[in-house]
């Protein structure tokens, strides 16, 4: 029994894992982001760092039509975004429900929508900048067994004491996930 149980479970579970080919963001985080650091311990100017990426990881349950999932993202970071030092480091943490809507040739457009809660670190103070917010995206997947490769165009947004910062881009990934 609770074998067959386990099994259920583990066959409702759903791992989706990302990273964003292409991502524009405006508002207080484009402007944290952007700003060039001062090191508080040697004085050295840090340049903000270059071509960083948003990476994404979802999971959840549900089954091939739907799924509530929880959401964990970190926007433009880099090999020293968490090393000790100075800039900025920004993450989300959310829940979506996500809606397959047809499967043709194992091809599955999707939509997902939820809510979602944005942090800016300042890594040199521990200064921290919390929005509340939105992402809500549209996508397509097409399977391979459990296997999905998956591609989602999203907008994220938070607002913050500072302003409302959107965030837009393009998700490619893999997806562990039931047939």
């Amino acid at each position: 029994m609770r074998l067959a149980l386990l099994l259920v479970v583990l066959s409702a579970c759903h791992l989706r894992a990302g990273l964003d080919a292409t991502s524009r963001a405006n508002g207080p985080l484009h402007d944290a982001m952007s700003q060039a650091t001062t090191s508080r311990t040697n004085g050295v100017i840090n340049l903000p760092p270059e071509n960083g990426r948003n990476y994404s990881l979802e999971a959840g349950f549900g089954n091939k039509t739907f799924t509530f999932n929880s959401v964990l993202a970190v926007h433009d970071a880099t090999s020293t975004s968490f090393t000790p030092g100075s800039g900025m480091l920004a993450g989300t943490l959310g829940v979506n429900l996500r809606w397959a809507m047809f499967k043709w040739h194992n091809l599955s457009p999707s939509l997902a929508a939820g809510p979602v809660r944005m942090m800016i670190l300042d890594r040199a103070s521990g200064d921290r900048a919390w929005g509340n917010g939105l992402k809500f995206g549209a996508g397509a997947q097409y399977q391979l067994g459990p296997i999905a490769l998956y591609a989602d165009l999203y907008r994220e947004i938070a607002a913050f004491d500072a302003g409302t910062t959107t965030l837009d881009g393009l998700t490619v990934g893999i997806a562990l996930q039931p047939k």
